[in-house]
């Protein structure tokens, strides 16, 4: 398994806004992994159209993160992504991985600086 695709990033979706005024959320950086593009299997595509949810991509990054369903994902290309499914497990040499399942979002959020 070669994490060869390039260099994706975990946000955490935070509150920005300063105490006391209405809520801004944006993204914190959490950590930063090589990925190597996977398959999206028919099952799971069509499973995911009937939630009406659409799986764009699934990713493979090396070890097993803290990485939750409720962090955003963004790759090389700028576009920002929800985490539809977070999978630790181990690959065909006993490695550990995490596959993500990502799902492009209609509303971008502000990246804290």
């Amino acid at each position: 398994m070669t994490f060869d695709d390039g260099i994706l990033t975990i946000y955490s979706v935070e509150n920005l806004a300063e105490p006391g005024g209405k809520p801004v959320y944006g993204l914190v950086e959490k950590s930063k992994h090589y990925f190597g593009y996977q398959t999206i299997g028919v099952m799971r595509y069509y499973e995911a159209k009937k939630a009406d949810s659409i799986i764009e991509a699934v990713v493979r990054i090396p070890d097993w993160n803290n990485i939750l369903a409720t962090d955003i994902c963004i790759l090389e290309n700028n576009v920002q992504y929800r985490l539809s499914m977070v999978q630790p497990t181990l690959d065909e040499t006993n490695l550990r991985i995490t596959n993500l399942s990502l799902e492009r979002i209609s509303e971008n959020y502000v990246i804290k600086t």
